[in-house]
C-alpha cells in the first residue's frame, strides 16, 4: 500500500521532499536540485555498504516526487518535469569500478529513470481496484487525477523515437504512455457499464491523459506502438482481438467510449461533462493533424 510506504520511508519528512517543495516554489533551481539528488543518492548508497542496492538508494527521490505531485496544484508541475528531464541526462557510476550502476532488470540509474516507473506502477496497482468505484473518496479521486495529469505532462515532454513498430523499450524514460494505455483499457475494455463510467475516477484519469498528452498518444497510434503482453494486452471484452498496444481500432473504441460516457452524464455532473468535452476537443485536434500510419 502506498500509504504504508509513505509511513515506512517517512517520505514527507525527507530532505528530498523538502527540496522538491522548494523547487516548485521557485526557491531552488533545477540544476541545483539535480546535483543535490545525485550527490545524496550516491552518499546514501555508500552508507548502505555491501548490502545496499542502487534501487534502495534511489527510491526516496521518486517516492517524494510522486507524493508531492499528488498534493500540489497542477500548475506547479513544470519544475518537476524539468527536473526529470535534466536528471535523465546522467548515469550513476560506481566510483570503485567506473561502471554504470543498473537495477536488477538492467535499467540504468538515472538515464532510464527506473525508480519512476517502479513506484508509479506500485501506486497504480494499489489504486486500480478503486477506479471503477463511484464511491471512491473525493480526496482519493483528486490525488488520482493529479497523478495522471503529472504523468501525462511528463510523457508529453518526452522525446520519443519511433524506430520500430514492435518497440517495447521506451526510447525516452519520461514516456510512460503505457500507463495511459492501462487506464484506457481499464475504463473502456473491462466491461464497466457506460452509465457508470462517468462517475468513476478512471474516466477522470484518461480524460486528463488525452487533454495533457493527446499528441503523444495519437502519435503512438499512428506508429502502431506496441508493448509487452502485460502492458499491451486487450481488456476482457476484447480478449480475442490480439491487441498489443496503441492500435487504431482500439483508439476508435476508446473515443466512442468517451462519447457514450458523455451521453450518460446527469444533472450535477456538469464538471465531468466539461472534462469530457475538453478531451473530445483535444482528440479532434490531434486527429486533424493526421499523418499516414503504418
Amino acid at each position: 500500500m502506498w500509504d504504508e510506504m509513505l509511513t515506512l520511508t517517512r517520505a514527507e519528512e525527507s530532505k528530498e521532499f523538502k527540496l522538491f517543495e522548494a523547487l516548485v516554489n521557485g526557491d531552488v533551481e533545477v540544476d541545483d536540485a539535480v546535483q543535490w539528488v545525485i550527490a545524496a543518492t550516491m552518499d546514501r548508497l555508500e552508507d548502505y555498504g555491501p548490502g545496499g542496492t542502487i534501487e534502495k538508494a534511489d527510491a526516496i527521490t521518486f517516492i517524494a516526487i510522486i507524493e508531492l505531485a499528488m498534493q500540489i496544484d497542477t500548475t506547479q508541475y513544470d519544475p518537476l518535469v524539468k527536473f526529470l528531464a535534466e536528471l535523465k541526462l546522467y548515469n550513476a557510476v560506481d566510483s570503485s569500478t567506473g561502471l554504470v550502476l543498473k537495477t536488477q532488470d538492467g535499467s540504468r540509474v538515472w538515464s532510464h529513470l527506473p525508480s519512476l516507473t517502479f513506484w508509479v506502477r506500485e501506486i497504480w496497482t494499489d489504486q486500480m481496484k478503486y477506479l471503477s468505484d463511484p464511491d471512491m473518496e473525493p480526496e482519493q479521486q483528486i490525488r488520482w487525477t493529479k497523478l495522471n495529469i503529472f504523468l501525462a505532462k511528463v510523457t508529453q515532454a518526452a522525446d520519443v523515437e519511433y524506430t520500430s513498430p514492435l518497440q517495447v523499450w521506451i526510447s525516452d524514460a519520461m514516456d510512460v504512455s503505457h500507463l495511459a494505455l492501462r487506464g484506457l483499457r481499464h475504463v473502456f475494455e473491462e466491461g464497466v457499464l457506460s452509465e457508470r463510467v462517468a462517475s468513476t475516477a478512471g474516466l477522470l484519469g484518461v480524460c486528463y491523459w488525452l487533454i495533457c498528452a493527446g499528441d503523444r498518444l495519437w502519435e503512438n497510434v499512428l506508429n502502431c506502438r506496441r508493448y509487452n503482453k502485460y502492458d499491451g494486452r486487450p481488456g476482457e471484452m476484447y480478449s480475442n482481438r490480439g491487441w498489443k498496444g496503441f492500435e487504431r481500432e482500439r483508439w476508435d473504441i476508446w473515443v466512442q467510449g468517451i462519447r457514450d460516457a458523455k451521453v450518460t452524464c446527469t444533472s450535477g455532473q456538469e464538471l465531468v461533462e466539461d472534462l469530457i468535452d475538453r478531451a473530445l476537443a483535444k482528440i479532434e485536434r490531434v486527429m486533424n493533424n493526421d499523418i499516414p500510419s503504418c
